[in-house]
């Protein structure tokens, strides 16, 4: 029974490559070759792919669009305020990073640079995406805030240089008015004079 055992534990031993006479280190040698092998393949890679990072990448013209986002082109930024990056409907395109705000700032100011108008071009956004694309909607309550905040803002102002100029008046009319002392004295004036008189006395 133990002979078949054993018979039957080195058959499968040689089946699966082992080899009971062969030496440690050439056991060892075996298995680590691949090992090193993967090693030196992942570390070739690295260093082929760093090397591939220094070069800079060739542009399309059509996709160069740093002469349109820094040149500074009359009425683009007030457009690019009022509409939002159709990406993820959070922030104005002026201050959005996504390419597709690159693109619609690049857009914005090459058709403002061919002479069209800042309503034609806005209007041309609001119909490829929609009434969603205006940071401000057509029909929002802010505008009415704005109108009103405007206004008072503007009587503030009004009001204010109205005084500023009743006190420039007063400054150079003179001394200003002295306020009347009354002459009629009442029982609280001779108290106090009585209770002054008496702490001076002790």
């Amino acid at each position: 029974m133990c002979e078949r055992t054993r018979a039957k534990r080195r058959c499968e031993a040689q089946a699966s490559g082992y080899n009971p006479t062969m030496t440690r280190s050439r056991r060892l040698t075996r298995l680590l070759a691949p090992l090193a092998l993967a090693s030196a393949f992942g570390v070739s890679l690295s260093l082929a792919s760093a090397a591939g990072a220094d070069e800079p990448k060739a542009v399309d013209p059509q996709d160069d669009f740093a002469d349109d986002i820094q040149g500074d082109v009359p009425g683009a930024s007030a457009i690019e305020g009022r509409l939002m990056a159709p990406c993820c409907w959070t922030q104005t395109i002026d201050i959005h990073g996504s390419e597709i705000s690159i693109a619609m700032r690049h857009e914005i100011r090459r058709r403002l640079r061919n002479g069209e108008s800042a309503d034609t071009i806005q209007a041309s956004f609001v119909q490829r995406y929609g009434p969603k694309i205006l940071a401000v909607q057509p029909n929002s309550p802010l505008k009415g805030v704005f109108i009103g905040l405007s206004i008072v803002m503007g009587g503030a102002g009004v009001a204010s240089v109205l005084m500023l100029g009743r006190w420039r008046k007063r400054s150079e009319s003179g001394d200003p008015p002295e306020t009347k002392r009354s002459e009629a004295r009442d029982k609280w004036d001779d108290k106090l004079d009585a209770e002054l008189h008496d702490l001076d006395e002790e």
